[in-house]
């Protein structure tokens, strides 16, 4: 089995040094997260070859269709009006014989940048032990579920704008865990609100076609009424209509920690203003505040503290067993709404 190198720079840090000017010779990008790989590559390739020179300057190979001698014959030209040129190694896995590369590796002409990428290199290999050794090694992983919404979130603001972290968790409950998606779905949302700065959850359902009537902010208000029929009708027609089932539940568990910190304004006898920041509420979201603490006043610690571990049992369940997800969160349902065990 392919051993792993996890030691090497994160693509963030790569990004920064792009972006710094400060460039090494060989980079090795390798790992899942083909959308983020392509993404620096650009930002790499950018960074180095003017557009102008790039006829020149920049060559991008397939391992399949190249051998190791016709990418060191390119790796060892000089670029023409530039201080640098890029030789970009696609699918480097599929390179015939790669033993011809390694001098090159060990001793590169400081103005190549020679990029080579795959999904799994394996490190016990003679090339990828001098790629570890000399080379930039970077893995591109698959983002974890609950790292999502944050990059989601940091994208929006690199690009410009804000998003609440309601719109960002209903980005991922939508879309699911594929940047490449969840990027395309960012772009439309930015075509939608045009010079608007901030985007909310009216634009994200707006834009992704979601039923306002099915949709995990009406599931909420329905538990919160321990409104059980509603909730199980809202509840299927998620389901039917693939939304991702881990992402409900974080977004569940938001809501019981949102009543969790009204009973805490309630216990301490905080001002209405202090419940507002620490809530962080849009001002669309002001005048709700009333209701909300009316349905917090249904879920008295005891009972928060149960649906806490119904949630967490049904994340368990989602996440390990072959369980139908309906019947899961069916059960999942009447634990929220029955009384303490």
């Amino acid at each position: 089995m392919a051993k792993s190198n996890s030691n090497g720079p994160s693509y963030e840090e790569v990004e920064r040094s792009l972006r710094q000017k400060k460039f090494s010779p060989i980079y090795l990008f390798y790992g899942e997260e083909d959308f983020l790989i392509e993404e620096t590559l650009g930002i790499l390739i950018g960074e180095v070859v003017e557009p102008s020179t790039q006829s020149f300057n920049l060559d991008i190979l397939h391992g399949g269709d190249v051998d190791a001698k016709d990418v060191v014959s390119l790796a060892s030209a000089f670029p023409m009006m530039a201080e640098h040129r890029v030789v970009v190694v696609k699918e480097f896995d599929k390179l015939a014989s790669t033993e011809p590369l390694i001098p090159f590796i060990e001793n590169p002409l400081p103005s190549t940048l020679l990029v080579l990428i795959l999904e799994k290199p394996d490190f016990r290999l003679r090339v990828y032990k001098s790629l570890g050794k000399y080379a930039t090694v970077v893995e591109f992983k698959r983002l974890y579920e609950n790292k999502i919404p944050a990059w989601i979130e940091n994208r929006i603001t690199k690009l410009g704008k804000e998003a609440t972290s309601e719109a960002c968790l209903l980005i991922q409950s939508h879309v699911g865990n594929s940047i490449r998606e969840i990027r395309n779905e960012i772009e439309k949302l930015f075509i939608y609100i045009g010079d608007k700065r901030f985007i909310d959850v009216d634009d994200v359902n707006a834009v992704v076609g979601m039923s306002k009537r099915y949709n995990i902010f009406e599931l909420q208000k329905a538990i919160g009424r321990k409104d059980i029929a509603s909730a199980q009708e809202i509840l299927e027609r998620m389901l039917e209509a693939g939304e991702y089932p881990v992402s409900m539940i974080v977004m569940l568990t938001k809501y019981f920690q949102k009543l969790w910190i009204i009973w805490d304004f309630l216990d301490k006898k905080m001002t209405r203003e202090e419940l507002i920041k620490t809530l962080r509420l849009s001002p669309k979201q002001i005048p709700h505040i009333e209701n909300e603490i009316a349905i917090a006043r249904k879920f008295p610690s005891p009972v928060l503290n149960q649906c806490f571990e119904v949630l967490l049992e049904t994340d368990e369940k989602i996440k390990s067993s072959s369980q139908d997800s309906k019947l899961t969160f069916t059960l999942m349902l009447h634990g929220l709404m029955e009384d303490v065990r």
